[in-house]
């Protein structure tokens, strides 16, 4: 009987679909800078390891203060404007300040 209950759970669990398991919601963060998930973050959906810009949000505190886009793409060892993957730094990122 135990496994019939079993079974049944997981039936109904795989006919709600994978719908269910989806997350609707704006982390905070994107939400309060009105930026896409992946202009911090190398994953497109967010979270995760970030990006040169998500490595600047967090060293300052969450926030974008003193943020040039130019000079800190350049600093990571990226292209300005790069999101997702390609915002990932090839150089020692954020650099330390001596």
């Amino acid at each position: 009987m135990k496994h019939v209950a079993l079974a049944g759970l997981a039936l109904a669990l795989f006919a709600a679909g994978p719908g269910v398991m989806v997350a609707q919601a704006t982390p905070v963060y994107a939400q309060k800078e009105r930026k896409a998930c992946n202009f911090c973050h190398l994953a497109d959906a967010g979270a995760g390891p970030r990006g040169f810009r998500g490595l600047f949000y967090a060293a300052k505190g969450h926030s974008f203060k003193g943020f040039d886009e130019k000079k800190e793409a350049k600093a990571a060892g990226v292209k300005a404007g790069a999101v997702g993957k390609a915002a990932k730094p090839t150089k020692p990122y954020p650099p330390t300040k001596k």
